[in-house]
């Protein structure tokens, strides 16, 4: 699916530089905007499938470095990064889950469970291919 994704985000990335969309329509304005969107949406759709699929390369706990920021011997965590932690829900099951890390001013904290601590948290690193 990745491929045929990867097919169609870059036709509708070469109507855009081919300049197709004529700037004196709203109506063709307004379909480039709208492919415009269908493209990102199918980029983050492909970057998903790559995590997905992505071989896991290490496992551990992660803690707070001298310099504030969060990280073991294999992996660093700063706004933006992304991250795949290991989470108890409330019903006692064990998941891993996909977000990104941000910094609110005073800390770093996971966007998805902000209130989760970063110190001590079980996290996997996977090996994504480059992107093409």
């Amino acid at each position: 699916m990745e491929p045929q994704l990867k097919r169609v985000s870059k036709l509708i990335h070469d109507a855009e530089n081919e300049g197709i969309y004529s700037s004196e329509d709203p109506e063709e304005l307004y379909l480039r905007n709208m492919f415009y969107r269908v493209g990102e949406d199918l980029d983050k759709a492909r970057r998903y499938i790559r995590q997905v699929s992505a071989r896991i390369s290490s496992e551990g706990t992660i803690s707070k470095l001298p310099d504030g920021r969060y990280g073991n011997e294999r992996a660093y965590y700063t706004s933006g990064s992304s991250i795949e932690f290991l989470f108890r829900d409330p019903d006692g099951d064990d998941r891993w889950i996909y977000s990104s890390v941000e910094h609110n001013g005073v800390d770093y904290y996971i966007v998805v469970k902000p209130e989760l601590s970063l110190d001590g948290l079980r996290v996997r690193v996977k090996d994504l291919p480059f992107w093409d």
